[in-house]
């Protein structure tokens, strides 16, 4: 007999897998794709000539808060009908995910950009801004792979003189923002000697992550990442008057 109970299991859990379009689990379900995969495990046993079906989720976000990792089950609760009894794990809460956690994906750096390029005149203001746009990150979380988009949401600039400034906005040149050469802009800054200067631009970026089919969870913190630097020269800017065209005059009064 123990051949046809054994039979008898295997029918069940076949007919459950592939009839049913889902398996119930702790807070989520399994699919047949995932029963595969591996990633929900599908145990059975007999006690008393009744049959248990036993779903083990065990894919990151199905049992803990936040969507992280499930812990290992510490209680079931099965419900039965006629011979079958299908139990779902609970789980206790996990630890949430931290910065440490996604330490090795690693968000693409900005540009740090001015204008004019490489030079700036001394008393005008000089217009700096910055490219970076919110971007994912693939790979492997806690032994999963998962998805984390990093947005970035403060800017900070070091203009080589002892003056710094953080701003909420990345700025843009003067033609998008509909102004003029050496207009003041929100990063713009005033030089007030001549010289070569370093301008250091950090980015700073708030995470979250998310694992297939779920949403994006925030995690606490930002991270801050230094973009490129910038070598720049100023100099004093001189107003002459000339009598004539100097490309058509070169020894006139002038030039």
């Amino acid at each position: 007999m123990d051949w046809l109970r054994s039979l008898l299991v295997a029918g069940l859990v076949a007919g459950l897998v592939s009839l049913a379009p889902t398996i119930v689990g702790a807070t989520g379900t399994c699919t047949q794709q995932e029963v595969t995969a591996g990633v929900c495990k599908v145990s059975t046993g007999i006690d008393d000539d009744r049959v248990t079906i036993g779903v083990d989720v065990t894919a990151p976000g199905s049992g803990g808060q936040g969507g992280g990792p499930a812990t290992e089950p510490n209680n079931s609760v099965c419900d039965g009908v006629g011979t079958v009894e299908v139990c779902r794990p609970t789980y206790d809460a996990v630890a949430a995910v931290t910065l440490s956690d996604i330490a090795h994906f690693r968000p693409t750096p900005g540009r740090n950009l001015m204008e004019p390029n490489g030079w700036m005149v001394v008393g005008l203001h000089t217009n700096f801004y910055a490219q970076s746009s919110a971007h994912v990150v693939t790979g492997e979380l806690r032994g999963a792979p998962a998805w984390v988009r990093f947005t970035p949401i403060g800017y900070r600039w070091w203009y080589g003189d002892g003056a710094s400034h953080y701003s909420m906005t990345k700025g843009n040149t003067w033609s998008a923002l509909g102004l003029s050469e050496f207009a003041r802009t929100p990063n713009s800054h005033v030089y007030g000697a001549p010289g070569t200067y370093h301008i250091d631009l950090s980015i700073v970026f708030r995470a979250e992550y998310r694992y297939a089919a779920e949403s994006f969870y925030p995690i606490a913190g930002t991270l801050t990442v230094p973009a490129n630097r910038l070598v720049a020269v100023a100099g004093a800017a001189t107003t002459v008057l000339v009598e004539d065209d100097c490309t058509r005059n070169p020894t006139g009064p002038g030039c």
